[in-house]
């Protein structure tokens, strides 16, 4: 599972860096990413909604750990209001943890049935 997660989350940041594809690349490619990285984690034979619930809680922790190191840093460093900045770091954690999931239970379903 976490070979496929880091696979995943490679596709997300690649997807994030390339000039023009940036603008649909960085809200579809956590669904992308679990997509594709769910193929890597082939050796559980969980049902595909727990494999995606587990997929999507491995890279909500990744994304999670990233956001709060890069929030403590702007929030140390900028004078915008904390609680935004934190909210932002809850929004996109849940958003990336849920849209991962997502892609990992339809790569899932596409492949079993």
């Amino acid at each position: 599972m976490v070979k496929g997660v880091l696979i995943g989350f490679g596709i997300m940041i690649i997807l994030a860096l390339i000039p023009i594809v940036h603008f649909a690349g960085i809200p579809f490619g956590p669904f992308i990413g679990g997509y594709y990285g769910v193929s890597a984690a082939r050796d559980s034979a969980a049902s595909p909604g727990r494999k995606a619930l587990a997929f999507g809680g491995w890279t909500g922790a990744l994304i999670g750990s990233v956001l709060v190191i890069s929030g403590a840093i702007v929030t140390s460093v900028t004078g915008i209001s904390p609680i935004l900045i934190w909210l932002a770091v809850w929004v996109m954690t849940s958003y990336y943890a849920s849209m991962a999931g997502l892609g990992a239970w339809y790569g899932e379903l596409k492949v079993r049935g």
